[in-house]
Parts: C-alpha cells; sequence; structure tokens
C-alpha cells in the first residue's frame, strides 16, 4: 500500500517564488487550481504541504519542487508545534452536551473535523474530546435504566457520571486556556 508522502515547507519560499512570478496568491490559485486558502496556509507555515500540491503550484511558477522545499534562513524561525487558539473551545463545546443531551458528541465532531488538519494539537484534542464523551454517554445508558427501574442505585450512579463528566470538562478547559497537558482519565479510545 503506497502512502501519501507529505512535506513540510519553508514558510517564505512559495510566497518568493510566487512574488518572483508576478503573481498574486489568486492568481496562482486559478492558474494550478489549488485553493487561495491553501496557498496562503503553505506560505504561513500552517500546514504541511502534499506532495501533489507543490507539484500544482512548482509547475505553474516554473520551479522544481526541490526550489520550494529549499529553506531559507529566516530571523525568527517558527516554533515546530504552535499552540492552537482553538483547543479550549474543544474542551467547552463539550460542556453543552451537559444541558442539551448528545450535542456533547456532535459540536465536539463536527468542530474536529473542520479543524482536524489544520494543526496535530486540534486533531490530537479533539479526538480526546469526543473519547471521552463517547466514553461517558455509554457509562450514562445503564444509570438512567437503573435510575428507571432501581432508583436507589441508578440515582447516586447517574449524579456520579454526571459530574465527573462536567468536572473533567471544566479541569481540562482551563488546562486548554493555559496551554497545559490534557488528560481524561476513564476514557476509552473509540477514535485512534
Amino acid at each position: 500500500m503506497l502512502q501519501l508522502l507529505y512535506l513540510c515547507m519553508s514558510t517564505s519560499k512559495l510566497a518568493s517564488c510566487r512574488r518572483n512570478k508576478g503573481l498574486s496568491q489568486e492568481q496562482l490559485s486559478a492558474l494550478s487550481g489549488v485553493s487561495v486558502r491553501t496557498i496562503q496556509r503553505i506560505e504561513k507555515g500552517a500546514v504541511e504541504a502534499h506532495l501533489a500540491t507543490l507539484k500544482l503550484l512548482a509547475d505553474v511558477l516554473d520551479v522544481d519542487v526541490a526550489t520550494l522545499l529549499e529553506t531559507e534562513p529566516t530571523a525568527n524561525p517558527a516554533p515546530l508545534t504552535k499552540p492552537g487558539n482553538l483547543t479550549p473551545l474543544f474542551h467547552a463545546s463539550a460542556l453543552i452536551g451537559m444541558f442539551f443531551p448528545i450535542l456533547n458528541i456532535i459540536i465536539p465532531g463536527v468542530l474536529w473535523f473542520l479543524k482536524k488538519n489544520e494543526l496535530p494539537e486540534y486533531d490530537r484534542q479533539g479526538k480526546q474530546v469526543i473519547n471521552f464523551q463517547l466514553t461517558m454517554s455509554f457509562a450514562f445508558v445503564p444509570a438512567i435504566f437503573l435510575l428507571i427501574f432501581f432508583f436507589p442505585i441508578g440515582f447516586p450512579l447517574a449524579l456520579l457520571v454526571y459530574f465527573y463528566t462536567m468536572a473533567m470538562c471544566l479541569i481540562n478547559l482551563f488546562r486548554a486556556i493555559n496551554s497545559q497537558p490534557i488528560r481524561y482519565p476513564l476514557s476509552y479510545s473509540f477514535l485512534k
């Protein structure tokens, strides 16, 4: 099975080649078929460029792919991983499910699906939130049945699952805000 090759490109190399050719980002997009947003993200270094994308851009710019892969010295090199400013949103969105059931999975799931390719941290934390919310939802189902059929056990169990879920969401929300490591104990990895 062939694996796709992803290569990291210098933040400004594509931009300098594009400017040398006298093209705007919109013109390069129209000529190459690569979206303007993708070109912007590649030039900023926000994404890793796919080899096929680099080939399309290199053909329009009349340069080799290797030229686009060359690194240029910069005064302030970008960090290898930049913190995502949306990471707290993954954890906060799960809290909505505390008041509107099933949205604790749907909202973080949609957010993860839309943002997972932007930063590895979005992908990692989105999966953690979804895995935890799925685990707690599955734990809540027996608590509800016990609540209905055997109240003395079901009620405390339902409260325990509910407040544990809320506490873990709040703790990890504040950890994400403060750029601390995220941890959801008792969580099964549905998404690897």
